[in-house]
């Protein structure tokens, strides 16, 4: 399917209009009041300044840039200071979260499914940076709360030219707040909430900034420890209630030295020790907030980040150097023993009672006293992540008619993985010894997990190890040239060189073929060069309109094995292979690259009373880095196929009185297969998965003085997000002869709601101490926010797996200033 998409500057600026006028009525979403740009990182006059383009500060409203800043002071009024809050604050991103810290960023339309928290090959689309620092992990970016910092930056949008192989559908910045060392000043803030159908929460938070030697040098600590009150049932044999509850503590140290006018250098350490007892996730048979399981689930996260850097005035030139060092360990326990239900059912033997095999015979339907009879499946996957990092650049003033930035970037990560699977009696009471005994590998000819099949330890149905290994350099180049005072002209070029190392062991039963354990070594680089090129017009005073095209990238990857053989699981693996091609799962895939375009304006109007940002872009995604799902329940990814998308993104605010202000956005976002996809069973013109076609919000805000110096702040929301759903393809498919063909209805295929989200907050400022209200998703409008379908284990499962938003909270805090 070919797409056209073209569009004049009258064109725009019409849509613009309207999208004034429809937005300000009330379909638009957010954007931040930009009263408290100056507390925070803004400039005297009320504008918005960022540094997203890394060459210096300028005005949000003069970048030629698709991006929007979220005003922290309004997310922390608003009691929404987790990471997956911030998809609510941008026409384009959404985050989608099913347990704390596991979470996944899709922007624009580029997704092409689900995270699975095995697969160390799904790089991400959306980079995550915290200052210079990136920080992102596909499905486990960190949940750094929203705290201590001057902005967020959301920029759409390839941004590979400064921002590297991570950032092919956008970038996040964290800006942190910099130690001042001309006065002493800290902040104190308590809060609890209650959130329906769960238990209470609570947070405290402490910052303060510490002069050491005035004027030039200073130290900002900050601190944070909070209680999210579960809100989910078990009604499993590990039965119980609020079991998600999760518990984070965070800390941050930063120093900043200012010995000349000439250099700063800045350094900082991060903390995040954050650790869930359960995850966000129910069953679709049961009644809400409740799900099934035998054992217990949760995440773990502790994570540390070492940055410093060095800014050096060399006389209209600045040099940046920078480093970072990553260490961070992740754990992650999920109970999905109704997968492995069949392994302990009766195939004709009688069932004794005496807990010896069979333990049951085999359901037609749920029953919860079977189900509880299956021993805990301890699904467990911990990870180890040490990242290492160096970037130099040099960056002019934006005083001639030239302003450049060139620079170098150095990385280093090494990634090891260890997933098992420790089911508790598995050797003894599955079918093992019944169906494949007795085994000459052990004394006594009992199956033995460990001593058969190479598992780490007995009663072990799976066992594996994947270490990664990579470096890459690049050198980036980034330059405006101011042609005439209206027009700018500017490009970007970024090389890159990257290579990586892969070793996979699998063991067990789930992990062997014959006996033998499943290994792999792969290698793999790529080197190529990524173009940016950027037109901008100054049309007013305060009004640009700019024109971009962008080339976007993703590292490739090695696969982990599937195996192949003559029976059992194997051969399930060999068949479903040769229906769709392959003799075998490649060993490793290429990079995927896209080109994107966009058409842009910014202006404000009404003497600056209102402020208008309108996009419209085309994105043309080939060699798609697309998932392929086997029977046998492996899977593998390949460079298969075209994703088109294209849309439009509106945001604006109105200042109504010198109390109101109105602000909002919305997003058309319309990304679709561009010819048959196989691997992911997509057909021309099929929808990509986990991507809201629309976004919409609006909000009020009302800012009023009382007497006594005091001041009164009040918020209300409203947010849409359309439905979602979890492939390309409400049909099941298959593939010969090249082929495809649909089968029927997808067993995998799954629709996640629409979203209505109401907030609101009132806070009393008495000067140095605040106190606020606030409730988030007072409607319960937002519900549910991911499905995992049953399949071939549904008849030991109260239905499918769904990932449940935090329904309605009510929430109070107190903040004190010093």
């Amino acid at each position: 399917m070919q797409y056209q998409f073209t569009m004049s500057a009258r064109m725009l600026g019409s849509i613009a209009q309207a999208a004034l006028l429809v937005g300000l009525a009330a379909v638009a979403a957010p954007a931040q009041a930009e009263e408290a740009a100056t507390a925070r990182g803004g400039s005297q006059d009320g504008e918005i300044v960022v540094t997203a383009t890394r060459a210096g500060a300028v005005s949000v409203e003069k970048v030629p840039l698709a991006m929007s800043v979220i005003n922290i002071e309004n997310v922390t009024r608003a009691g929404q200071g987790n990471l997956s809050d911030l998809g609510k604050f941008d026409p384009s991103l959404s985050i989608t979260e099913s347990a704390p810290g596991f979470n996944k960023f899709n922007m624009r339309g580029l997704a092409t499914g689900g995270y699975r928290t095995s697969d160390t090959s799904d790089r991400s689309l959306v980079a995550v940076y915290l200052d210079d620092t990136p920080i992102s992990l596909q499905g486990q970016t960190p949940d750094l709360k929203v705290y201590d910092l001057e902005r967020v930056e959301v920029l759409r949008g390839p941004q590979g030219t400064l921002y590297g192989a991570g950032s092919m559908a956008g970038t996040v910045r964290f800006v942190t707040a910099k130690p001042k060392a001309d006065a002493f000043f800290g902040s104190a803030e308590a809060g609890a909430a209650i959130t329906e159908h769960g238990a209470g929460s609570y947070n405290g938070r402490l910052m303060i900034n510490l002069p050491l030697v005035k004027d030039v040098l200073a130290v900002r600590a900050n601190g944070y420890i909070g209680r999210d009150g579960g809100y989910i049932d078990n009604v499993g044999a590990y039965a119980g209630v609020n079991r998600n509850a999760n518990t984070t503590k965070q800390a941050r140290v930063a120093l900043r030295w200012t010995p000349s006018t000439a250099f700063t250098l800045d350094a900082a350490f991060t903390y995040e020790h954050s650790s869930a007892r359960g995850l966000n996730i129910g069953m679709s048979g049961l009644s809400d907030y409740t799900t099934f399981t035998n054992g217990p689930e949760g995440t773990r996260d502790n994570f540390r980040l070492y940055q410093i850097s060095g800014d050096y005035d060399l006389g209209g030139v600045h040099l940046i150097v920078s480093g970072a060092h990553t260490d961070r360990e992740i754990g992650y326990v999920n109970s999905t023993e109704a997968t492995i239900g069949y392994f302990f059912q009766s195939y004709g033997a009688p069932v004794t009672g005496n807990g010896t095999y069979p333990l049951y015979n085999a359901p037609t339907s749920f029953d919860p006293a079977v189900s509880k009879l299956i021993p805990y499946e301890q699904y467990t996957i911990n990870q180890r992540v040490r990242d290492s990092m160096v970037e130099a650049r040099l960056a002019s003033d934006n005083n001639g008619p030239v302003r450049w930035t060139l620079g170098m970037f150095w990385e280093k990560q090494a990634r090891h993985l260890v997933q098992d699977i420790p089911v508790a009696g598995f050797d003894t009471l599955s079918y093992q010894n019944a169906f494949y005994g007795p085994y000459s590998q052990t004394s006594d000819g009992l199956y033995n997990s460990q001593t058969v099949d190479s598992a780490f330890q007995p009663n072990d149905i799976f066992s594996g190890l994947q270490d990664t290994n990579e470096r890459q350099i690049a050198v980036f180049g980034d330059a405006t040239w101011h042609l005439t005072h209206r027009l700018d002209l500017s490009a970007g070029l970024r090389w890159f060189d990257f290579h990586q190392t892969y070793y996979l062991f699998e063991g067990g039963t789930y992990g062997v073929v014959n006996n033998v354990p499943l290994t792999q070594n792969a290698y793999l680089k790529s080197s190529g060069v990524n173009p940016r090129f950027n037109v901008s017009w100054t049309t007013g005073r305060d009004s640009i309109v700019y024109a971009e095209a962008a080339k976007g990238f993703r590292y490739g990857n090695a696969n982990q094995p599937v195996p192949i053989g003559d029976s059992g699981i194997a051969q399930t693996c060999k068949n479903n292979l040769g229906a769709y091609g392959y003799s075998s799962a490649p060993a490793t895939f290429g990079p995927d690259k896209l080109w994107s375009y966009t058409l842009g304006q910014k202006a404000k109007l009404a003497g600056g009373k209102v402020t208008l940002n309108t996009d419209a872009f085309f994105i043309d995604w080939r060699d798609v880095q697309t998932r392929l799902l086997l029977d046998c329940s492996y899977f593998f990814t390949d460079n298969k196929g075209t994703i088109h998308s294209k849309g439009i993104e509106v945001e604006a605010t109105a200042k109504l009185t010198h109390k109101l202000t109105i602000g909002g956005y919305v997003s058309f976002t319309d990304a679709r297969a561009s010819g048959n996809i196989p691997t992911v069973g997509a057909f021309d013109g099929n929808q990509v998965p986990y991507s809201p076609r629309w976004k919409t919000s609006a909000t009020l805000f009302y800012d009023t003085p009382l007497a006594g110096g005091q001041a009164l702040h009040a918020q209300l929301s409203y947010r849409y997000q359309s439905a979602q759903f979890t492939t390309f393809n409400p049909q099941a498919t298959s593939y010969s002869d090249g082929v495809l063909t649909a089968t029927g209805a997808s067993s995998t295929y799954a629709r996640i709601p629409q979203q209505h989200d109401v907030s609101a907050s009132l806070a009393w400022d008495f000067g140095s101490t605040e106190v606020g209200i606030y409730g988030n998703n007072l409607v319960d409008g937002v519900r549910i926010v991911d499905v995992q379908r049953a399949t071939y284990y549904k008849v030991y499962q109260p239905g499918d797996r769904v990932a449940w938003a935090r329904p309605r909270t009510i929430g109070v805090r107190l903040r004190q200033s010093f």
